[in-house]
């Protein structure tokens, strides 16, 4: 190889290193500002000035990766709970609660928030309809108490049926032998 390959193929390994140091500072600068976006967002929401916690919201939403966006979903959503704009909010209550779901399975104790957050917004949008034992809120309620509950006593999520639990692997109680 001649040196002049050799430099040639030397500065192509120095352009990649140099675009992956950008792009990871880059996520980096992205994390720290959807983190001072929230940040300025739940100050703005405490102290009642909802239109500037919607601004900073939106904005924190556009930079969400998916570990950070059902949070961002659910903040916004509070601001308009909070506004009494349940429709624009229940969307976002509901598409933070499948993420999560996605994300931590369907029986995670994190989903309890997310759970009566949506039953408080259909409550407020369907309140005669939300009465009914068969109602998505009192279904979601519900379903949170149940987490709830299985959470204080320590026990472990339900595993659907059909589903590989590896905690089986290792039992040693003798059933299933």
């Amino acid at each position: 190889m001649t040196s002049s390959a050799r430099w040639h193929t030397a500065g192509q390994w120095v352009m990649a290193v140099c675009w992956l140091v950008c792009s990871v500072t880059a996520v980096s600068a992205q994390e720290g500002r959807w983190e001072r976006l929230t940040a300025t967002g739940v100050q703005a929401f405490e102290a009642g000035n909802y239109a500037e916690a919607v601004r900073q919201f939106q904005a924190a939403l556009s930079l969400a990766d998916v570990g950070s966006l059902p949070t961002s979903l659910m903040n916004l959503a509070a601001v308009y709970y909070a506004q009494g704009q349940y429709s624009a909010a229940a969307p976002l209550y509901q598409r933070a609660l499948v993420l999560q779901e996605q994300i931590l399975g369907p029986d995670a104790p994190q989903l309890v928030p997310v759970l009566e957050a949506n039953a408080a917004v259909h409550r407020k949008m369907h309140p005669v309809q939300s009465l009914l034992p068969w109602s998505t809120a009192s279904y979601m309620a519900a379903r949170a108490r149940r987490i709830g509950e299985r959470e204080e006593r320590g026990q472990p999520p339900d595993v659907p049926w059909g589903t590989f639990d590896p905690r089986h692997l290792f039992d040693n109680s003798g059933a299933g032998e």
